[in-house]
């Protein structure tokens, strides 16, 4: 005789394989790099990339939630609403374990929201765990710059103000590119590499740039940009990019008055930008 299909069996084991799945990736995704790194170089753990293990985590979170309310409110409904009864009269007339409980979780919460130990030690350490895959060679002109198109890109400094140029240079490397308005993670996946790998066809050479001292703070923007024979407009871009709002025709002491920043704090952010 046939065995009936089995209910009971099935979700305890969807149950068993959604929570090993959300184990699984929640430690990856606890180690892994920052998406600024992971989606730069196409970082992979597994065979997945970070946003994989992310959707992973998701659709088996989900799978394990609808599962949980499967087998609470359709396997053993009757079970569980008599257990949860009997508990209920049982926690009333001795609340201790309760409240314990509700302390325990509200510590775990608040501690973790003020950055108290020793929960910040654990995000601490993941942090490190996560920081340490981050190498100066792979890190990307601007955080996600993947996510730009070539007409956008052309406009940081080094990189000419001609998005049609950077097209003809990715083209002459052998790449597949259609459109200045195409974005880096776009022509990567097009041409089956990292948004890293397509970036150092069009990356402008190494360079080291010094801005003279004298009457450093009393010049403009514009005129750096122009010692610098870069376009000005470029240059705002990039510190915008980083935080600093900055006129063009407006002295660099002022920009650094504006920003609350120190004068020499400045001038090594300009020399690193103008430096790529």
């Amino acid at each position: 005789m046939k065995k009936s299909f089995s209910w009971r069996v099935f979700i305890s084991f969807g149950l068993f394989i959604a929570i090993f799945v959300m184990l699984v990736s929640g430690v990856i995704l606890y180690i892994s790099p920052p998406g600024r790194v992971a989606n730069w170089t196409d970082w992979k753990m597994i065979g997945l990339t970070k946003r994989g293990w992310q959707n992973q985590h998701i659709i088996f979170g989900f799978a394990f939630l609808l599962l949980s309310l499967f087998h609470l409110f359709f396997i053993n409904w009757k079970a569980f609403l008599s257990y949860l009864k009997s508990k209920t009269v049982e926690g009333l007339k001795s609340p201790g374990e309760l409240v314990s409980i509700i302390v325990l979780s509200s510590v775990f919460g608040v501690g973790t929201y003020f950055n108290i130990q020793p929960f910040s030690a654990v995000i601490r350490f993941g942090n490190e765990i996560s920081n340490s895959w981050e190498r100066t060679e792979t890190r990307a002109p601007v955080p996600h710059a993947e996510l730009m198109t070539l007409a956008e890109l052309s406009q940081q400094p080094g990189l000419g103000g001609d998005p049609d140029a950077l097209v003809s240079k990715l083209a002459t490397a052998g790449l597949t590119v259609t459109s200045p308005k195409q974005t880096i993670a776009g022509i990567a996946k097009a041409n089956g590499m990292t948004a890293e790998k397509v970036y150092a066809f069009i990356a402008p050479a190494d360079r080291q740039h010094k801005i003279q001292g004298e009457g450093f703070g009393k010049k403009t923007l514009k005129q750096i940009a122009d010692e610098a024979e870069i376009s000005p407009a470029s240059l705002q871009l990039a510190l915008r990019q980083k935080g600093i709002q900055a006129e063009t025709d407006t002295p660099v002491r002022k920009i650094a008055e504006n920003n609350k920043l120190e004068m020499g704090e400045l001038r090594k952010l300009l020399e690193s930008i103008l430096s790529r």
